[in-house]
């Protein structure tokens, strides 16, 4: 199968190399020069699961990326969902389609808005990767990925995408109700990835630190009030067990943990500060959705500077603060 891979970083790049592995044509496409470089250059190196190789696959930026594909998976951060489907929409051929297997909500919805509904379908993962370098992921957990239209048929699209995912041993199932599955998996991220981001703690630490625990149980308790006023229906009946048991086996570093270590955007406003806004629209308070994703914005922009390296003068905000509440007073709040 004739697959592109849009957003390389840890998942993507795991999933890209494991097709191309299994024998698909396969291109990774990825903003970071120097990845794209290192990755035709010498290959992908994949390592944790299955066992550390190197794979041959073709890499692009998105401006050098060509040819006609039967499906684009899209990985990027959700606050580049939008970027990704105007790639895609532009690599995948008349019979072609997207699927996102990224975290949060709205994906989905924005790959339709560039596509179509008709050339997009839903889906996510439960394996976890980690992006060690340039040319370098490492695949931490064997995990499933469910698939399915958006409409609930099966299709022989969707047929074809799963044979070549367990080909390749992603583990690959489609489902009848897929948007079920996407919030059950939401759920799961909004209890788990900002709590390890703000302490720097792994997920195994949470139900290990009862301030974590009883915070995480709050964080479910209000998405569930939100799914619940929603009329919507989780794959799993019992999604607090299901995160209590995770979070007790599992010692990965989430992928928001990983975001805030490189000095990168997280993708906040898609889990916590999207069902915040999902809560207001329906009246559900969210307070400590919402409490950890304002602080988790504050927390991203302190190691954006960090990364960005450079020094900032403290003195001379003062001064220029100084004269605009002099000349304004306090801004208005947002």
């Amino acid at each position: 199968m004739r697959i592109c891979v849009i957003g390389a970083g840890s998942m993507g790049g795991m999933y890209g190399g494991r097709l191309a592995e299994a024998g698909h044509d396969v291109l990774l496409v990825d903003t970071w020069v120097e990845h794209v470089r290192a990755i035709n250059d010498a290959g992908l190196r994949l390592d944790g699961v299955g066992g550390d190789r190197r794979i041959p696959v073709k890499a692009a930026t998105p401006a050098e990326a060509q040819g006609t594909f039967e499906a684009a998976i899209i990985f990027v951060d959700a606050n580049s969902t939008a970027a990704a489907a105007g790639t895609a929409k532009r690599l995948v051929g008349a019979e072609g389609f997207a699927i996102s297997l990224q975290n949060g909500i709205g994906n989905v919805e924005a790959l339709v808005a560039a596509l179509g509904e008709a050339r997009v379908v839903g889906g996510l993962s439960y394996h976890s990767a980690e992006l060690k370098g340039p040319g370098h992921v490492s695949h931490t957990h064997r995990g499933n990925t469910w698939i399915g239209e958006l409409d609930g048929r099966r299709s022989e699209r969707l047929a074809r995408l799963e044979a070549a995912l367990n080909s390749a041993d992603l583990v690959a199932e489609c489902v009848d109700d897929i948007t079920a599955v996407i919030w059950t998996k939401f759920v799961l991220n909004c209890a788990i990835n900002p709590l390890c981001a703000i302490t720097g703690l792994r997920q195994g630490d949470i139900p290990r630190t009862p301030e974590l625990d009883l915070y995480q149980d709050r964080i479910i308790d209000e998405a569930l009030a939100v799914v619940a006023a929603k009329g919507l229906k989780l794959a799993d009946p019992d999604i607090r067990a299901a995160i209590k048991k995770q979070s007790f086996l599992k010692y990965n570093k989430p992928s928001m943990l990983q975001h805030i270590e490189k000095g990168r955007r997280t993708e906040i406003d898609a889990l916590n500060g999207a069902l915040a806004r999902e809560g207001r629209a329906l009246g559900v308070p969210t307070p400590f959705n919402e409490a950890i994703a304002l602080l988790i914005k504050g927390l991203e922009k302190r190691r954006l500077q960090e990364a960005a390296g450079t020094a900032i003068d403290y003195a001379a905000l003062e001064a220029e603060a100084k004269r605009e509440y002099e000349a304004h007073g306090l801004p208005a709040r947002r």
